[in-house]
């Protein structure tokens, strides 16, 4: 499960569209030791980091390339592209901790940020910017899970789960069409 939880968070990183978030609150599901939880997060902002790195590096060279890979993309949209270069033209840094938290892809600010900072400094940001939302789901999937509707069965926690992320992503993509 951690191989597919690092290549599910490089692969967000870079090209896919559904977040690390649905893979890390599954398995959280399914573990009765919060550490694991944590070393599953962990792994994910490993994959993160690394995919976020090689994009900052493409961008470094071909921005423009990688502006139009970005584009090819399910849900990503020029109006996501503006937005990250005005908040970061704002605030590098607080578009880097805040931007992924509100449904604009990460991809995108790795794509952006050798616009506005270092390779140094996007990889600090990278970390809590990716990790924050990664914790905040996935512990909540375990405390549901563990505490809260700890007596009701795998399959059931499945279902809800399953439940949970399909209305998330209707919703996501009747914002963000992903076309």
């Amino acid at each position: 499960m951690m191989i597919l939880i690092f290549i599910w968070g490089f692969s967000e990183a870079v090209w896919f569209f559904i977040i690390p978030d649905v893979i890390l609150s599954l398995y959280a599901l399914q573990i009765k030791k919060f550490k694991y939880v944590l070393y599953a997060n962990a792994v994910a902002v490993t994959g993160a980091v690394i995919g976020g790195t090689g994009i900052f590096i493409w961008s470094s060279f071909n921005a423009e390339q990688a502006e139009a890979f970005m584009m090819g993309i399910p849900a990503v949209h020029g109006y996501m592209i503006e937005h990250v270069h005005r908040t970061m033209a704002g605030s590098t840094f607080t578009a880097l901790i805040t931007g992924p938290l509100f449904g604009v892809p990460y991809k995108l600010f790795a794509a952006a940020a050798p616009e506005y900072t270092g390779i140094a400094l996007f990889l600090l940001f990278t970390v809590p910017s990716r990790l924050l939302r990664f914790i905040i789901v996935s512990s909540i999937a375990y405390v549901l899970s563990n505490y809260i509707f700890k007596t009701l069965g795998a399959r059931i926690k499945i279902i809800i789960w399953l439940c949970v992320w399909m209305i998330v992503y209707v919703i996501y993509f009747s914002i963000h069409s992903p076309f």
